[in-house]
């Protein structure tokens, strides 16, 4: 990227948190090779293709809504640097809010199927049973993990060590195994910079049982060596953000139906503000976005 790339996109870019930032350069990006342009607006300031030009080729292009959404927005903020664009922000401003409402109707279209297919939270539990009965036992850490404090992937980046003495790096989480429960601590998730950093108890005797079960299984001295759950091929600890390869073999289903399937509960029980806020706290995620999101009901 040449230095005028590097001035259009910086202009954006400079006071977001690093997560985002990547976001909007992977979007730039897509946009620039979409478009076959060096940059949005030239150093004449003018465009470098006709407004419309731009609007067809992404509209027209292979990418999911969702992605195209994107790439109006990253026009809107390079439109918003700029006054001399205003009308050309409003056409993709209007546009922008076409694909957000197409995107809405799909998401309520599959709610819809959903609350005829989504499993119980009750069938969930005998699943999640049923694997420590049948001693799959990585996979009843996993998705006890998951369903008790509604996780997405990154969240499962662990470590499992015996003393909070090994727990100072923070490039990783932790299970600390102690005599009578298991602390789950939480640094990288993708709130993290929000919500900081979380510690649960987990109380659990099946669970810590599992967890040594396993452990034996891999004939692993917890007290003297710390484990690393995902590993790549090379025995090295995998990246937090490609762990989702490695779930799709462990969960009883992906984390987000896990979470759909638990705010459907929540929504089901007297006291549904109470139960959301419990997920907003595990989770890291606002109360707002959980009813929206999560909810098949909306």
């Amino acid at each position: 990227m040449d230095e005028l790339n590097s001035i259009e996109l910086n202009s954006i870019i400079a006071d977001k948190k690093p997560t985002t930032q990547q976001a909007y350069k992977r979007d730039y990006k897509r946009l620039r090779l979409l478009l076959d342009v060096d940059t949005i607006i030239n150093n004449n300031n003018k465009l470098t293709k006709p407004i419309t030009a731009i609007i067809k080729a992404i509209k027209n292009s292979e990418f999911s809504k969702n992605t195209q959404k994107g790439l109006f927005n990253m026009l809107v903020m390079i439109f918003q640097k700029n006054p001399n664009f205003k009308s050309q922000q409003v056409k993709v401003e209007t546009e922008r809010e076409k694909m957000n409402n197409k995107i809405e109707i799909e998401r309520k279209d599959k709610n819809k199927e959903l609350l005829e297919t989504l499993p119980a939270q009750k069938t969930i539990d005998k699943d999640l049973n049923d694997l420590y009965n049948q001693k799959e036992y990585l996979k009843y850490i996993i998705n006890y993990l998951v369903i008790t404090y509604n996780l997405r992937n990154k969240d499962l980046c662990l470590k499992i060590v015996s003393s909070m003495k090994q727990t100072k790096d923070t490039e990783f989480n932790y299970l600390v195994i102690t005599e009578k429960y298991v602390s789950f601590i939480r640094n990288v998730y993708k709130t993290a910079s929000t919500y900081g950093k979380k510690d649960n108890r987990v109380q659990s005797k099946k669970f810590r049982d599992a967890l040594l079960k396993f452990l034996e299984l891999k004939e692993v001295d917890y007290k003297n060596e710390e484990y690393v759950i995902f590993k790549d091929r090379s025995g090295e600890p995998l990246n937090c953000n490609k762990i989702g390869d490695r779930l799709k073999y462990l969960l009883i289903e992906n984390e987000t139906k896990l979470n759909k399937i638990k705010v459907k509960e929540i929504n089901n029980k007297p006291n549904t503000i109470k139960g959301l806020k419990k997920m907003e706290k595990n989770r890291g995620t606002d109360i707002k976005t959980i009813a929206t999101y999560y909810s098949i009901e909306n």
